[in-house]
């Protein structure tokens, strides 16, 4: 396969995984506990409307990184998401590299 195939693919694929993928909103709620409503992809919460940006927000500020990553081990559908947009990541980059050292 051709090494811009392998890009595309991989971009498409992290995508899914960040915005669309099923998975569990793990918003923190008024009580402080972990949303279990459905939501779509990692990055996105569920259709409460004080959780639909709360993940995204965690993701542009530096300190909330490690909070962030932890929501995204919080259960086998979430795990399952962030393994495959790692390992998407890390062959868009393998594919970029090989196109860029042609």
């Amino acid at each position: 396969m051709s090494a811009a195939f392998i890009l595309i693919a991989s971009s498409l694929t992290l995508l899914y995984m960040l915005f669309a993928a099923p998975s569990w909103c793990m918003a923190t709620t008024r009580d402080g506990l972990s949303c279990r409503r459905n939501s779509s992809g990692l990055l996105l919460g569920c259709s409460l409307r004080e959780h639909k940006w709360q993940k995204m927000k965690m993701a542009f500020r530096a300190g909330k990184w490690g909070e962030l990553f932890g929501r995204f081990w919080g259960n086998t559908a979430n795990s399952a998401a962030a393994v495959s947009a790692m390992a998407t990541t890390l062959s868009a980059l393998v594919a970029a590299v090989a196109l860029a050292t042609r």
